[in-house]
């Protein structure tokens, strides 16, 4: 009876042994990673505890998980130190596959483009050699996030196909679906009752796995407010704010407020879509752009005017205006730094290239050394070759060149000159007018109900509009006119040696011929694109663009205050003047 009592003491001791052995702890640590904070905290300090009993390759270990607790909390200066130290000394293939994609992300977050995409093309090329099924897969799919975040929905897709959640370990599985559901979505329109995301959504929950499963739940919200269901996509956002209070993600908790704001604006509660947008301003950096506070000062702007408060509403349209500029210049730098990425790619292969025609003429010239007779010809023919291959990669390099300094100066979709341009431009401009003591004209243009079109009938058709303006612009603007994009649906245009009665000719001209000719998007459809206008002259407002543009836009407002399709001149002191108007548009900015 003793040795059977000893026997189990013994067995039980060993049971506890291994449970709390290291292996066992890094096995419950990637358990616990996505789906239970408190406990992966814990199996963290365990793991700290026994530091000094750990392997190289545990130690290793047990750096990227602390950089993976960094990454959840936020703090991309802790956990980007780690993962490059890992990638450059810990000599762990796997371990460095799955530092690089944490590392792109965090890169990416913290609006480090270049380097993401540089890390991200390093991944590309090492795929192939990845044989781990769970580093492959996590490769896999920070490669989709950074091409969904270059805009490049069809290659995201291209790479999703590759993910196989059957094939994962069980912890991968629900990270897969959602990627792959996520790239689905970044190519195609899905609907709120997808069985794809349904099924994700449901893997997820089972895996429990809760912030990848809010992560979905929110993109469902979102396309059922889409879909013209507010009431239901308040009901599942109520259903799942515990979850995402209880995981304290900083940007679910964001998003949430902002869909809840948007629901109920929808639906014509004022008082509870402004609670909703506040909680997103209190939450957020207003120092940093956010899709949820773009949201929220639109939200909060069109609260505050149907109120009747025109001060607090121009307060937030300044602030709205802000975000929608900064998601501009965010997304042109993202598209900027893969551009800049794909170049450096490009030439790197040009180079290698050129060398491997250099060895291949080398070997050429050894094989021929002993046939004395044609060598003069064949001196002659692979100088040729090396003069065209250097001329052939020099054009090459030039044209990429030109294309991409054009690319950096105008704007990709209408071809005009891109913000920074344009003001770097019109301050050298505006100076040299100043010296010569020459008047200037500068016009700020936004088009009218840009959002409802874009609604209506599709960005493609909002794209249309766009190119219609410059289109119109072209035809009415002077050669010595500068015209630039300053982002979204606002244009400038700067017109030297100009008087202010020349200014507002030209202007009426482009506001009238904008609205004179509707946009044909097929043969049953025809929309009307007009635009407010804003002029300030150098008279009244000086030389400096900053002056000269903030009197532009103050001009430009009250034309959309005061009705749209208009233009509106600012006379220095004094309220400004409606030079010219159409039919007056009442409707909801």
């Amino acid at each position: 009876m003793g040795a059977l009592l000893g026997l189990a003491i013994s067995t039980a001791r060993a049971a506890i042994s291994d449970a709390t052995s290291p292996a066992a702890l890094f096995a419950q640590a990637e358990k616990f990673h996505w789906t239970d904070q408190p406990r992966f905290v814990g199996v963290l300090n365990q793991l700290h505890q026994r530091e000094s009993q750990l392997s190289p390759a545990q130690r290793w270990h047990l750096r990227y998980l602390d950089a993976c607790q960094a990454s959840l909390q936020g703090s991309v200066a802790k956990d980007a130190p780690i993962l490059q130290d890992i990638i450059e000394h810990s000599g762990d293939p796997v371990l460095v596959t799955r530092a690089t994609a944490k590392l792109i992300t965090s890169l990416a977050i913290s609006h480090q483009y270049e380097e993401a995409f540089k890390l991200a093309n390093t991944l590309m090329i090492g795929l192939p050699q990845v044989t781990d099924v769970s580093a492959r897969a996590q490769a896999l799919r920070s490669i989709i996030q950074m091409l969904r975040l270059a805009g490049d929905p069809g290659q995201a897709l291209k790479y999703a196909r590759q993910l196989d959640p059957d094939r994962v370990p069980s912890e991968d599985r629900c990270a897969t679906y959602s990627y792959k559901v996520n790239a689905i979505s970044g190519a195609v329109t899905l609907s709120s009752a997808d069985p794809e995301l349904l099924r994700a959504i449901a893997i997820c929950l089972a895996d429990k796995q809760a912030i990848f499963a809010n992560t979905l739940r929110l993109d469902r919200a979102d396309l059922l407010l889409q879909e013209g269901h507010p009431e239901q996509s308040i009901a599942l956002l109520k259903k799942i704010e515990p979850s995402v209070r209880q995981s304290q993600f900083k940007p679910h908790l964001t998003a949430l407020y902002y869909y809840l704001a948007q629901a109920y604006l929808s639906q014509g509660h004022a008082a509870k879509a402004k609670k909703w947008a506040l909680a997103v301003v209190t939450a957020s950096d207003p120092k940093n752009f956010t899709w949820p506070l773009q949201t929220a000062y639109n939200v909060l702007y069109k609260v505050e005017k149907k109120a009747g408060h025109p001060v607090a509403a121009l307060s937030y349209y300044q602030k709205y205006v802000a975000q929608e500029k900064a998601a501009m210049d965010d997304t042109k730098t993202r598209a900027l730094a893969y551009q800049m990425v794909r170049q450096q790619v490009l030439d790197k292969k040009l180079k290698l290239e050129a060398l491997d025609k250099k060895n291949r003429i080398l070997e050429l010239r050894q094989e021929l050394a002993g046939k004395a007779q044609e060598t003069s010809r064949l001196h002659i023919l692979l100088l040729a070759l090396v003069i065209v291959v250097i001329g052939l990669w020099t054009f090459r390099l030039k044209h990429s060149q030109l294309r991409f300094r054009k690319l950096a100066r105008h704007d990709g979709l209408t071809g005009v000159f891109n913000r920074q341009h344009f003001l770097h431009e019109a301050g050298r401009v505006l100076q040299r007018l100043h010296q010569a003591d020459a008047g200037a004209c500068l016009v700020a243009l936004d088009l009218d109900h840009f959002k409802r079109i874009n609604d209506t009938y599709g960005h493609a058709a909002g794209d249309e509009a766009l190119r219609r303006v410059v289109e119109i612009c072209s035809r009415e603007l002077r050669g010595s006119d500068l015209f630039g994009r300053l982002g979204g649906e606002e244009f400038g245009i700067l017109m030297p040696a100009c008087t202010c009665e020349q200014g507002i000719e030209i202007a009426t001209r482009v506001r009238r011929g904008l609205s004179a000719a509707p946009l044909k998007l097929n043969p049953e459809t025809t929309v009307v694109v007009s635009a407010s206008l804003g002029l300030a002259h150098s008279t009244a407002s000086g030389y400096a663009f900053h002056q000269l543009f903030t009197d532009a836009d103050a001009a430009l407002y009250r034309a959309k205050h005061g009705g749209r399709n208009r233009l509106v001149v600012d006379a220095g002191a004094g309220e400004p003047v409606v030079a010219n108007a159409d039919t007056p548009d009442t409707a909801n900015a």
